[in-house]
């Protein structure tokens, strides 16, 4: 039961997929292996943020679902680190606040990015890497928006966070949305063939396990639900605490990624939306967790 109740929410997930180019992705599994790979975890260190040229701030895509996960980790008693830049710093800083999160939030710079990367592993020592909507490098060494347009002097470059990460062998996850994410090198042939501006902006790092979603808060969401169902707990937040979180990104300076508005709304598509893909996910929750108490 708990394999089909979480292969719904990985279908839930996908709604407006076929907007960003990747209705082609099938990654069956991927949302249960990485929630129990979550579930054993000690300590996870999450990575967000991603900056908006025009405004020289974060959107409101990525610290919303990085922040839910951190939640959902700290209720279990994991120790979660956030990461991210200084265009998206008040925005996670200030959604940490309104979920009551507790999380260390480190800051990266691209001065000597490779060695603070470096140094984060080890002074954190991650069980788990999980990257939700951060810009990936393509294969010309830069990191584009969906448009093409190159972002690489605004956003340090975390990919080494990942391939540490990588190569001491820690789990890493990511959760994308576009195929320019980190992460999304995963499935790298299907981002050059069916995303609009794929071949050049197709980020090429790739992780364990990838979620591929029609917004990324929304993977985030799912591997909170997920996990809330394989440890026989509601763990994720209602539609009063997305709400909040959203506000509290928008006041702090954060834009919707598509308008490039300072409204809540996240990818162009409206707080209903996004309302009603948290909610579908909270009813499988449920769902999951009254058939256990009925075995």
């Amino acid at each position: 039961m708990e394999r089909k109740i979480i292969s719904e929410m990985a279908e839930v997930i996908r709604h407006n997929i076929e907007q960003r180019g990747l209705q082609a992705v099938n990654l069956k599994g991927e949302l249960q292996r990485s929630a129990e790979s979550l579930v054993s975890a000690e300590t996870v260190m999450i990575l967000t943020g991603f900056v908006i040229r025009q405004v020289m701030k974060g959107e409101t895509d990525g610290p919303i679902g990085a922040v839910s996960l951190a939640r959902v980790l700290e209720k279990l008693g994991k120790q979660v680190v956030m990461v991210t830049d200084a265009h998206s710093e008040q925005m996670v800083q200030a959604c940490c606040k309104t979920a009551g999160v507790k999380a260390k939030q480190v800051i990266v710079h691209e001065d000597e990015i490779e060695i603070q990367c470096h140094q984060l592993i080890e002074l954190y020592e991650p069980s788990h890497v999980v990257a939700i909507e951060r810009p990936g490098r393509a294969h010309d060494g830069r990191c584009y928006s969906m448009r093409g347009e190159d972002l690489s002097d605004l956003v340090p470059n975390t990919d080494h966070l990942i391939e540490f990460a990588r190569e001491r062998g820690l789990v890493t996850i990511a959760v994308g949305d576009g195929g320019n994410e980190v992460g999304m090198g995963k499935i790298a042939d299907i981002v050059k063939e069916h995303v609009p501006n794929g071949e050049k902006i197709g980020a090429i790092v790739a992780t364990d396990y990838l979620i591929a979603a029609g917004v990324s808060n929304w993977g985030g969401h799912a591997l909170g639900a997920a996990i809330s169902v394989l440890t026989d707990k509601m763990l994720l937040h209602d539609e009063l605490l997305e709400i909040a979180m959203l506000s509290s990104l928008v006041e702090s300076g954060a834009v919707d990624g598509c308008s490039k508005k300072s409204e809540t709304t996240v990818d162009g598509l409206s707080l209903e939306v996004n309302l009603e893909i948290l909610n579908a996910l909270c009813t499988l929750v449920y769902e999951g967790l009254t058939s256990d108490q009925n075995k």
